[in-house]
C-alpha cells in the first residue's frame, strides 16, 4: 500500500489543477485574469527534492505526457517541460540545503520558468495573441499568487509526508 501512495498523490494533484479550475469563483475577480494552477509542477519538484531525482523525472515524463494529452492541444510541450525542471531542480538543490523556503522559491522561480516557456511555444506557432505586458499582468503575477497560497498551505505537510515515506523505504 505504501508504494502506491506516491502515484496516488500525483493523480491527487493532477486532478486538483482542473477541480480548481472549475471551482474558482470567477466572478470575484475580473474576467480577464487567469489564474493556472501548477499543484502537479510543484509535487514534482518535491518529489524531485525530498525523494528521489529519479522518481521526480520519471513521474515528469508520465504525467507531462498526460497533462498533455488531456489538457493541451500540443503533444510534448509538457512531456519535455515536466522532467526538464525537475532535472534542473536536482542540479540546482545541490548547490543549497533542502530548507521549506529554498524549496518554495524555488518552485516559484519554476513556474515562473514554466509559463514562460508555455507562453513562448504558443506565441511561437500562433496560438496566443497575448501580449508579453498582458501575459505578464494577467495570467504570470495571477498564477504565481495562486501557486504561492497553495504553497503556503500545503507546503509543510508535503515536505513532512515525502520525507517519512522516503525514510521508510530507505
Amino acid at each position: 500500500m505504501r508504494k502506491l501512495f506516491l502515484p496516488f498523490l500525483a493523480v491527487v494533484f493532477f486532478v486538483s489543477e482542473s477541480l480548481f479550475v472549475e471551482l474558482w469563483p470567477k466572478h470575484i475577480w475580473d474576467e480577464q485574469y487567469v489564474f493556472v494552477p501548477r499543484f502537479l509542477l510543484i509535487f514534482l519538484l518535491f518529489v524531485t527534492i525530498y525523494v528521489t531525482r529519479t522518481q521526480g523525472i520519471v513521474y515528469g515524463v508520465i504525467f507531462g505526457l498526460l497533462y498533455d494529452v488531456v489538457y493541451t492541444e500540443i503533444l510534448g510541450v509538457y512531456m519535455f517541460a515536466f522532467p526538464l525542471i525537475a532535472y534542473v531542480a536536482a542540479k540546482v538543490m545541490k548547490w543549497f540545503h533542502t530548507y521549506l523556503v529554498v524549496t518554495c522559491f524555488l518552485s516559484m522561480v519554476f513556474i515562473s520558468v514554466l509559463e514562460f516557456y508555455v507562453y513562448g511555444i504558443q506565441l511561437l506557432i500562433g496560438k496566443t495573441t497575448m501580449s508579453f505586458e498582458q501575459f505578464y499582468s494577467y495570467r504570470l503575477l495571477p498564477t504565481l499568487l495562486v501557486n504561492a497560497l497553495f504553497l503556503l498551505v500545503f507546503s509543510y505537510p508535503l515536505k513532512q509526508r515525502l520525507v517519512k515515506m522516503h525514510e521508510r523505504e530507505e
